[in-house]
C-alpha cells in the first residue's frame, strides 16, 4: 500500500505512529507530497497533486493494494489499525475507554487543524492579519491543552489512538513556534507545557516509543520528487482499473 503524506518530521505524524504500532511500516510505500512547495521561484504545487485519487487533493491519503483510497487522517488511522499485524490495536474495542480515546482523538485533531489555520494566517503581512481570528482560536487551544493536562494527570492504561493524536497536536504547536519566522501576534513564544507538569511528563515518556523515534526529528530518506509522486498516483489508478 501507499501513503501519500507531507514528510515534515519536525512534528509527530499520528498516521506514521499508527502504521508503526500496527506493524505495517515495512508494508507501506511512503510517497512525499508538497502542496505548497516552491522551486526556483515557481509554484510547483500542481506537480505534487494527488487530485486524481483524492478529490480534496489533501494528505494523508492511503491507497490500498487493490486501488481503494482512504483519506482523512481519522479514516486512515482507523484503516491501518484495523489491519494491525502487531497483535495490538490503538482503538479500544468498546465502552468507556473507546469513547474516551476517540474523544481525545477528535480534540487533538481539531487543535492541530486550528494551529495550522493560525500558522497560515501568519503567512500574511502583519497589517493584513485578522487579529480577531487569533482571538477566536486561541481560547480553544488553551482550553484544549488544559483538558489534556487533566487527562494526563488521570493517566492511561495503554497507549491508544487518542494519545497518537495528542502527540501530533502537541508537537505541531512546538513546530509552529520554532519553525515559522512569522511570530504569533498573541502568543509568539507559546509553551504548551507551562504550568502543565502532567502533560510534560507524559510527553517526555511517550516520545521515546519506537513508533515516534522512527520518524520524529529524523530526516526523510527516500525519493521525494514530483515525478515519483505522479508515478505512484498512476500505479494507483492502474490498480483501480
Amino acid at each position: 500500500m501507499k501513503l501519500f503524506y507531507s514528510p515534515f518530521h519536525t512534528f509527530v505524524h499520528k498516521v506514521l505512529v499508527t502504521a508503526h504500532e500496527a506493524g505495517l511500516w515495512k508494508d507501506i510505500t511512503f510517497v512525499p507530497t508538497f502542496p505548497f512547495k516552491n522551486r526556483e521561484g515557481e509554484d510547483q504545487g500542481d506537480a505534487y497533486s494527488i487530485a486524481a485519487i483524492n478529490p480534496l487533493d489533501k494528505v494523508p491519503t492511503l491507497a490500498l493494494d487493490d486501488g481503494q483510497i482512504v483519506y482523512g487522517s481519522q479514516a486512515v488511522v482507523e484503516c491501518l489499525d484495523s489491519m494491525s499485524k502487531s497483535g495490538k490495536q490503538l482503538y479500544p474495542i468498546s465502552g468507556k475507554k473507546r469513547w474516551d480515546a476517540i474523544t481525545r482523538l477528535a480534540l487533538a485533531d481539531t487543535m492541530f487543524e486550528n494551529t495550522v489555520a493560525l500558522a497560515m494566517e501568519g503567512w500574511n503581512p502583519v497589517e493584513e492579519q485578522r487579529i480577531d481570528f487569533f482571538k477566536w482560536i486561541w481560547p480553544k487551544l488553551i482550553r484544549g491543552f488544559d483538558f489534556l493536562e487533566i487527562a494526563c494527570k488521570k493517566g492511561f492504561d495503554d497507549f491508544d489512538i487518542g494519545q497518537a493524536a495528542m502527540l501530533h497536536a502537541v508537537s505541531y504547536t512546538d513546530f509552529k513556534v520554532n519553525f515559522y519566522d512569522a511570530k504569533d501576534p498573541l502568543y509568539p513564544e507559546f509553551d504548551c507545557f507551562e504550568n502543565r507538569p502532567n502533560l510534560k511528563a507524559w510527553w517526555d515518556d511517550t516520545i521515546q516509543r519506537p513508533s515516534v523515534t522512527s520518524h520524529y526529528n529524523v530526516e526523510f530518506d527516500g525519493e521525494d520528487s514530483a515525478a515519483f509522486c505522479q508515478q505512484q498516483v498512476q500505479l494507483v489508478l492502474e490498480a483501480q482499473r
